[in-house]
């Protein structure tokens, strides 16, 4: 878990399976995985088991607040620069372009920027995308960010047409945006102060699990009819007393056909100006 002011966590990753695959979509097949973590440029967040001066200037995410506390700043307009930039660079070590954001991504819901996210991360390697978020879905992943836990998905007739087929991801992390970064290119093997908890090991399995469930690859869920799709739910836990990072969590289920019940989709974030 995240170490009062400084630790960075990502947790526990779920991949489960009931014999079920896009029916489309290459992309780079298996994504590569970086070989190291990349520490994020401009440092927009607090490092782990750094201490700082009181008084002293912060990353741009953060602030001294009554008693010399520090406290997150997530919604600033530096912070979120800052953790555009850093994703930008991330991407360009494997070779992608700059990201552009919706233009309504601040007034978004979190399950809406997870989504946003995402989806940025997928179609910029070519994989298919997520065609958007359910409210079902970020109902099952409120439990999961509410419990600090990955969200699940309980049955296939939990959410019509489901194949039984889901990958989760959950973090402590101060916005959508940190949660991915964390996600995305600190989710390898760091030693002592390793983020995500799977990765025991240089070579553990658990390594870069969370990239690879945002990252999941068609060919890993056959689809058993004509046309299968993506769907999702992502849920957000306000800070709580004595916490210093906030509780992210998505969900991103496979299912038959293309669902019509959508709040949010990744063809309206395109036309308010998403690009990857």
């Amino acid at each position: 878990m995240r170490a009062r002011w400084t630790l960075v966590l990502v947790l526990a990753t779920t991949f489960s399976f009931v014999d079920v695959s896009l029916a489309s979509g290459a992309g780079t097949v298996p994504p590569q995985n970086p070989r190291s973590n990349i520490a994020a440029v401009p440092r927009y967040s607090i490092v782990n088991n750094k201490s700082y001066v009181v008084g002293a200037g912060l990353p741009a995410c953060w602030a001294w607040g009554k008693d010399n506390r520090l406290v997150p700043r997530a919604s600033s307009t530096t912070c979120v620069s800052d953790e555009i930039a850093a994703t930008n660079r991330a991407q360009s070590a494997e070779g992608l372009g700059p990201i552009t954001l919706p233009s309504n991504f601040a007034t978004l819901s979190v399950p809406d920027q997870l989504l946003v996210m995402v989806d940025i991360e997928r179609v910029s390697r070519g994989e298919v995308p997520v065609l958007g978020v359910s409210a079902q879905l970020n109902a099952l992943a409120q439990r999961g960010a509410a419990a600090r836990e990955d969200p699940s998905l309980p049955s296939t007739s939990y959410f019509p047409n489901a194949t039984g087929a889901y990958v989760a991801n959950w973090a402590g992390a101060l916005s959508a945006l940190d949660a991915n970064y964390d996600w995305m290119y600190t989710d390898g093997w760091a030693g002592r102060a390793t983020d995500n908890y799977d990765c025991t090991s240089a070579h553990a399995a658990g390594c870069w699990g969370h990239r690879d469930n945002i990252l999941v690859n068609s060919s890993r869920m056959r689809c058993l009819v004509t046309t299968c799709s993506l769907v999702m739910g992502g849920g957000y836990s306000y800070l709580k007393a004595g916490d210093n990072f906030s509780s992210f969590s998505e969900l991103i289920i496979q299912v038959s056909g293309t669902p019509t019940t959508l709040s949010y989709t990744w063809a309206t974030a395109l036309a308010d100006g998403a690009n990857p």
